[in-house]
């Protein structure tokens, strides 16, 4: 019994050493530059789920949030937000078989004096899923879900993104220098 106890430990600490060995690390929040360290959110609708969201994953970062034209504030302008659900595929009776849901969002970010740190930045994604009349129900909870899954991963390109903007007085960023 205390053989299998300490193999167990041993394997455990084996696991950890090799994992920690390897550079893994859980994800935590992102470090944002000095220069987003506090911010204001731009866009059509301040209640959005996208914005909430973000403001989540701002705080979290670190991020102080502020009323939009606050002095020393740079801004996160959510230019626009779209989605919209396509008939991939229809079955023999002409049924709906399959939905594309696609999202999109285009944001730019200026620093606090007012210079583009970011240029106007689509982000695109899309999913496909089955539906099934027969499971109408579901297939809406589905899509909910999905349509949640596109929303955060959005939040995470754009929070990888900041992190990545350079110091304002460095060269202006724009969508190519991702490329």
């Amino acid at each position: 019994m205390k053989v299998v106890r300490n193999l167990r430990v041993t394997v455990l600490i084996s696991v950890i050493l090799a994992v920690s060995a390897c550079g893994f690390a859980l994800r935590g929040s992102a470090d944002l530059p000095e220069s987003l360290s506090s911010m204001a959110i731009e866009a059509a609708d301040l209640d959005s789920l996208l914005v909430v969201d973000l403001q989540r994953e701002l705080s979290a970062s670190g991020a102080k949030l502020v009323a939009l034209n606050s002095a020393g504030a740079s801004t996160l302008k959510i230019q626009s937000e779209t989605a919209e659900r396509n008939v991939i595929s229809l079955d023999q009776r002409a049924k709906v078989g399959e939905y594309e849901l696609h999202y999109r969002v285009v944001y730019a970010v200026d620093s606090a004096d007012g210079k583009e740190l970011l240029r106007d930045t689509p982000i695109e994604l899309s999913r496909v899923y089955s539906f099934d009349e027969q499971q109408a129900i579901g297939a809406g909870q589905e899509e909910e879900i999905i349509r949640t899954e596109l929303r955060r991963d959005v939040v995470r390109s754009i929070m990888d993104r900041l992190q990545r903007i350079q110091d304002p007085d460095g060269a202006l960023e724009d969508r190519e220098s991702l490329k």
